[in-house]
């Protein structure tokens, strides 16, 4: 009781509709607030990608040392860099899943789904390992394009260029609104994000070395306003942030001080009124779980 306490004094005031599923791994203390709704997950669904991606690895149909092309053609705009740079650069699909992840390329999680054969094997996969909640429609290109009222089905140079003009101009009607929590967007609970997390941190999925090189990868996070952004200096935080119109999401591992063990905790939103005061409330509910684990 504790622990539910303290997250909703977090989240008391927090600016939008936010679902959260905090537990401890080693105790299985634990906390909620409506973990078992839809919620768009926006860049948190590259955690599932890359779960998808390490099996494809361990079947021997993707290396991590195979080396990906990319090219104009198939830019995909949005957060990243890959987009920026000039085409040909010639990364590995360890690298890929690095930009992926820890500043969320929305080029190369594309390219990253491509190779493990399209969203609907992450999808399958997820319903595989029993995280029936995880629903995945969209790549980060059919994304985006709902967010400016386009549809294009594949990228090119003249998406590219009509996405771009639509978002920097905002002439364009929503035809898609992907932040509704229904089955034709990319939608979680916070229950079952949080259910991949911990299988991840106890390495009940794949392999040791699998799960070590993606809890590195979430490690290495560069947005770090969210989950760590209130706890303590030096805290081990492998999280994924997300955000899309008013969505701003976070979710991840929590690693305590003195042996105490490691918190999962996954925090989804939408109806966002403030980014920055999401964020912060993000950050709140992290701290609030934080101190009751070690006790402060």
């Amino acid at each position: 009781m504790a622990w539910q306490k303290a997250l909703e004094k977090a989240l008391a005031d927090a600016p939008g509709v936010f679902g959260v599923a905090a537990e401890h791994l080693e105790t299985g203390e634990s906390a909620g607030q409506l973990d078992d709704q839809l919620f768009q997950l926006a860049s948190a669904f590259k955690i599932p990608i890359m779960v998808t991606l390490m099996r494809e690895v361990e079947a021997g149909r993707v290396r991590l040392d195979q080396r990906v092309v990319t090219q104009k053609d198939t830019r995909v705009p949005g957060s990243g860099i890959l987009q920026e740079l000039d085409a040909g650069a010639a990364l590995t699909v360890k690298d890929l899943a690095t930009l992926m992840t820890i500043v969320s390329d929305n080029y190369a999680t594309d390219l990253i789904i491509e190779l493990v054969g399209g969203i609907d094997k992450v999808e399958a996969h997820m319903h595989e390992l029993g995280l029936k909640q995880i629903h995945l429609r969209h790549t980060c290109w059919q994304l985006l394009n709902r967010c400016v009222g386009m549809n294009e089905p594949a990228p090119s140079p003249a998406g590219y260029d009509e996405y771009e003009r639509r978002e920097e101009t905002g002439e364009y009607e929503i035809v898609h609104d992907v932040s509704l929590p229904t089955l034709d967007n990319n939608v979680a609970t916070p229950r079952d994000l949080n259910r991949l997390l911990m299988l991840i941190a106890r390495k009940e999925i794949l392999t040791q070395a699998s799960c070590e090189l993606m809890l590195d990868i979430l490690r290495r996070q560069q947005f770090n306003s969210r989950l760590p952004y209130l706890l303590p200096e030096g805290t081990k935080v492998a999280h994924k942030t997300g955000t899309v119109n008013a969505v701003v999401n976070d979710a991840g591992l929590i690693y305590l001080p003195d042996g105490k063990g490691t918190i999962a905790i996954t925090v989804l939103s939408r109806g966002v009124t403030d980014k920055q005061a999401a964020e912060l409330a993000i950050a709140r509910a992290a701290r609030a779980i934080y101190d009751e684990a070690v006790g402060n």
